[in-house]
């Protein structure tokens, strides 16, 4: 039976150097469920998809109105970030690691991102009557996956140690920023905040995050095609 020490010790160094800041804090919080998987005797790809259904839930239950549903789904979206980082590490440990575990992590982890962006979008809508929000985050979901199709392609054309090189800087910004970093916990904080603030605070935060996002990945997106694109006719 595998232990503790062994999840903690499976970890390679420069995973833990390529962790964002949130996700140095998931690492840890990821080790009991990790155990539990393995007593569960759960494949990686497994627990990837079960990472979905929270995903998918916590998503769902973010864009209802009033207070508890939209808080679960906000605890439920954190508990993917968790399992986000489980799957990896039942696939060390078990050392089943592979091209199809690498397929299921990256789709479920789109999935991830069209629900919380998408939940983000309907969360302000409901609570403000603004429509154009709802267009904003369609954008930065669409930014978002063609960032990640431009270098899945650009990864198969020159490898994957050279392929993460090129845009390592853009990698671990988005790790810190993303759905392993500071924008899930960062939704139960808004949310909590407009209850406390009579709903005022928390929008404006949900609304500054929407932005920021939009900024960001669609920012992002532009450098990294911009990027891959002057490599290619080098």
């Amino acid at each position: 039976m595998y232990t503790i020490k062994d999840i903690v010790n499976s970890l390679p160094e420069e995973k833990k150097r390529a962790d964002g800041l949130w996700g140095k804090v998931l690492r840890p919080l990821a080790v009991p469920f990790t155990w539990l998987a393995l007593k569960m005797r759960l494949k990686a790809n497994t627990v990837s998809y079960l990472s979905a259904v929270f995903s998918v839930s916590g998503g769902v239950l973010f864009s209802m109105p009033g207070f508890w549903l939209p808080l679960w789904g906000a605890i439920l979206l954190n508990v993917f970030s968790i399992f986000d980082c489980v799957d990896g590490s039942v696939a060390r440990v078990t050392n089943t690691a592979g091209p199809w575990g690498n397929w299921a992590d990256a789709v479920m982890g789109f999935i991830a991102y069209i629900a919380v962006f998408t939940a983000s979008g309907v969360y302000v809508f409901l609570r403000t009557g603004c429509w154009w929000v709802l267009l904003i985050t369609s954008l930065t979901s669409s930014a978002n996956l063609l960032t990640r199709a431009a270098f899945q392609f650009y990864k198969n054309i020159v490898g994957t140690e050279e392929a993460r090189g090129s845009v390592s800087f853009e990698q671990k910004a988005a790790d810190t920023v993303g759905i392993t970093g500071f924008m899930m916990p960062l939704l139960v904080v808004f949310h909590c905040i407009g209850v406390l603030s009579g709903g005022g605070g928390g929008i404006i935060g949900m609304i500054a995050l929407i932005v920021f996002n939009a900024l960001f990945y669609g920012g992002g997106c532009l450098v990294t095609l911009i990027k891959l694109a002057r490599k290619s006719i080098t």
